[in-house]
């Protein structure tokens, strides 16, 4: 049986990276009966979907913490990440939420403000793509 490799998750990596700093927003790659999608999502352009929300009846914009990478996702991982996050845990501007893992290299996921984790999105081990949408963060009122 001769099988053809698979595309590896570093080479879709490389290939986002790619798409993202020439401004290619979907890329497919077919081969025989395979097909691989990579679609990029641009916070700036017009129809993204927006990094805050408005939590319903509160009035309190909610911002999604998105993976910045793909990759598996890290909940909890050695010395590095010796508690998970749950929803309700209050954050610290900068505090590690999770790591992506890609290969050998792991990719923080850091809260962008203070504030209490309203929703954890994604589950450990769980594949995740660039931009998805991991915690939901409710700010700190100042």
């Amino acid at each position: 049986m001769n099988e053809r490799p698979m595309i590896s998750l570093s080479d879709i990596r490389a290939y986002a990276r790619r798409l993202r700093l020439r401004g290619v927003q979907s890329l497919e790659i077919q081969e025989g009966d395979r097909l691989v999608s990579i679609r990029v999502e641009d916070a700036s352009s017009p129809g993204a979907s927006s990094e805050e929300e408005t939590v319903a009846g509160s009035g309190t914009a909610s911002i999604a913490v998105r993976s910045a990478t793909l990759g598996l996702l890290r909940l909890v991982h050695g010395d590095r990440l010796a508690i998970q996050i749950e929803a309700g845990d209050e954050v610290a501007e900068g505090q590690l939420l999770a790591l992506v893992e890609l290969d050998d290299s792991l990719a923080p996921v850091n809260a962008p403000a203070d504030g209490v984790i309203s929703a954890v999105l994604a589950a450990e081990g769980q594949i995740v793509d660039y931009g998805m949408p991991l915690f939901q963060l409710t700010p700190m009122q100042s």
